[in-house]
């Protein structure tokens, strides 16, 4: 199963998970069922309209990914990112 890694700036809605074991064959379907497991995580990853948030960056095979199609194999890691900023 494709595993998904996620940053402590997600603690709170993940209750401090960081690693969670996925079932999907493409990006957005790994994504959905995360939030599936996670539903607190769907508004941190997704906007409104079922995009990912500008701010979020998917990193799988050593490569940014944002296509929700683009493939997963079944031993994929996928790294989940937040872009922080501040002032």
């Amino acid at each position: 199963m494709p595993v998904v890694r996620l940053p402590a700036v997600l603690d709170p809605a993940t209750a401090g998970r960081r690693r969670i074991e996925v079932s999907g064959a493409t990006l957005g379907a790994v994504l959905n069922d995360l939030c599936k497991q996670i539903p607190t995580l769907r508004v941190h990853l997704f906007d409104p309209q079922g995009a990912l948030r500008r701010h979020v960056i998917c990193v799988l095979d050593g490569y940014t990914r944002r296509r929700l199609d683009t493939a997963v194999a079944p031993d994929d890691e996928i790294v989940v990112l937040q872009a922080v900023s501040g002032g």
